[in-house]
């Protein structure tokens, strides 16, 4: 875990009473200087536990991932109307440099935004030159309700990756011939959890 306090992460049971026990994560004002954020960014993210640098996940440029996830957003979320509010992500290896992709919620109405990243020659500590990043409107999340995601990424750092993101069975973007991830990154990984 990632957190200011131990509790901000916790195995609880399912408040709706569907899904037996889940993980609840919370991010409370304050929660700023946590693993590398600053004193503006809050933050409580889950990894993968004993993961070391170079070995979180070791996704690749070239590889295809399929993977699947539930979220449930509690009916008093709120969130500054920005859309750095980041929920889950595939992280770079190393710090400083942007996530190649990561699905983030903007405003009290929980709006979802994606946000792909790459290109470039990875480097250790800063940001490519060369790379670029778009972002997609998704759609907004229905508060308290379970939703279900899937979502398949092809890394290419040269533009021809791809991602598809489904929720609760419905498509909500199939984009193409994208840059996702740096040429040369040792190994991307999977976070969960709220950075804003």
């Amino acid at each position: 875990d990632r957190a200011k306090e131990p509790d901000r992460v916790a195995y609880v049971p399912d408040p709706l009473g569907q899904r037996g026990t889940v993980q609840r994560i919370e991010v409370r004002p304050g929660d700023t200087n946590v693993f590398g954020s600053t004193s503006q960014a809050e933050r409580a993210s889950v990894i993968r536990a004993g993961a070391q640098q170079g070995d979180l996940g070791g996704f690749l440029n070239g590889q295809t991932l399929v993977m699947s996830w539930s979220m449930m957003i509690d009916s008093n979320f709120t969130s500054p109307p920005r859309d750095w509010n980041i929920f889950a992500d595939i992280h770079a290896s190393g710090g400083k440099i942007g996530s190649p992709w990561q699905i983030s919620l903007s405003g009290d109405e929980a709006k979802l935004r994606l946000r792909l990243y790459g290109g470039g020659q990875w480097i250790d500590g800063g940001q490519p030159a060369g790379s670029e990043f778009k972002f997609f409107t998704l759609g907004t999340v229905t508060k308290n309700k379970w939703h279900d995601f899937v979502t398949q990424v092809k890394f290419d750092c040269t533009g021809h990756g791809f991602t598809r993101i489904w929720m609760d069975g419905n498509q909500l973007i199939d984009a193409a011939e994208q840059k996702i991830g740096y040429c040369g990154d040792p190994g991307m990984y999977w976070k969960q959890g709220f950075y804003r």
